[in-house]
């Protein structure tokens, strides 16, 4: 009895020791999120932190575009091309939150946009800095094209081929950003409810991503390669306005009247000066009696920085408690081997005939992109 007694003791003493940590931490985090930032008031008002809630639609495409042109026996142009997107994806959900803080869940309306899809993202922002990490997921079925020669010319097809399969592309990013001018301009008014831009102004940024894409095919078809993948790490930056289309000065937060009308345009381009590609493809080895031997080859090359593209467009509207913001957002990113640093080791498929020395297929260069773009619409009430 006396050991239980002890046990008993000794564990409400711990639980009462983590208990009061656990305190600490919460009120720590309350204080960084409740603590206004060092602005300039008479152009940028951050609200108190409150609780609040909003309901979400979204409508956005995501598609991976790979193009490929050679000859044929060093006379013969020809092209593939092999592209893996999806139909208009349409969402609706929620979002709640405290201050700057939120978690948000949406889903998708209608008919699917793909056979499967599955996107993650956490972010954290503030007037001077922001990171956000995510995650796309996506199967469907893959178009292909094949088109040798010109429509003048004796030797002439143009084929396109839909996948009986699945094929399949993953995309993760690593997004940051850096506000130079943040004491007068609230980079994150257009988008969130607890900071108000009251005079226009504007600011240069610095951005940042990370990006990996992978697109497996999945099954032989007419593109000439299986798998396509680039890893990239670009920098640059750009500027970004907050144009104040009208302005009340808040007198309560019980204001009924329309407070604020702001319009924001953002253009970051980038430059991936680390660009990395790995393709695999099949080399085809065709003998006299019909036979034929396949074997998977990878490439890994080192391309040419590539300029990219980050931008968006947004309003937002204060009335009251509610709070509406609408935006753009669009992004874009390349890869291509005629620009690979080291292009003796680009290994382009080819095939190989029994009795003829020369390659079939000459001149190889692939280029590619992966692209994004969202519509976007919050209506907040802010408790």
């Amino acid at each position: 009895m006396k050991r239980l007694f002890l046990f008993l003791m000794l564990f409400f003493a711990g639980f009462s020791g983590h208990s009061q940590f656990f305190m600490e931490v919460v009120n720590m985090g309350k204080s960084f999120i409740d603590t206004p930032e060092n602005i300039d008031t008479n152009y940028v008002y951050q609200l108190p932190a409150r609780f609040c809630f909003a309901l979400t639609g979204v409508t956005q495409m995501t598609g991976f575009f790979a193009y490929a042109d050679f000859k044929i026996l060093n006379t013969i142009e020809a092209q593939s091309l092999s592209y893996l997107g999806e139909r208009l994806c349409k969402k609706v959900g929620f979002e709640a939150g405290y201050g700057s803080v939120s978690f948000g869940y949406d889903f998708e309306l209608g008919q699917r946009s793909a056979q499967y899809k599955r996107s993650l993202s956490l972010g954290m922002s503030n007037l001077k800095w922001g990171v956000r990490f995510s995650y796309s997921g996506l199967q469907n079925n893959i178009i292909s094209s094949l088109t040798i020669g010109k429509p003048d010319e004796v030797i002439y097809t143009d084929t396109i081929e839909t996948s009986e399969g699945l094929g399949k592309l993953r995309s993760f990013a690593v997004d940051g950003y850096y506000v130079f001018n943040n004491k007068r301009f609230g980079y994150t008014a257009t988008n969130t409810i607890n900071v108000v831009q009251k005079h226009t102004s504007g600011s240069f940024l610095l951005a940042g991503r990370f990006l990996w894409s992978d697109l497996d095919t999945k099954e032989d078809m007419n593109g000439l390669f299986e798998s396509y993948a680039t890893t990239q790490l670009a920098l640059g930056g750009g500027y970004s306005a907050n144009i104040v289309l009208w302005n009340r000065d808040i007198v309560n937060n019980d204001d009924r009247t329309i407070r604020n009308l702001t319009f924001n345009i953002t253009a970051t381009p980038l430059l991936s000066f680390v660009n990395y590609m790995q393709t695999r493809s099949y080399y085809v080895e065709l003998f006299e009696n019909d036979d034929m031997r396949e074997t998977l080859q990878k490439s890994d090359v080192w391309c040419y920085p590539s300029l990219n593209f980050i931008g968006s467009l947004a309003l937002s509207m204060t009335w009251g408690r509610f709070y509406f913001t609408g935006q753009f957002q669009y992004s874009i990113f390349h890869f291509s081997s005629s620009g690979a640093v080291n292009d003796g080791k680009f290994q382009a498929p080819n095939m190989a005939i029994e009795g003829y020395d020369g390659d079939i297929l000459n001149d190889v260069n692939l280029h590619g992109f992966l692209y994004n773009w969202s519509l976007s619409a919050k209506l907040f009430y802010r408790f």
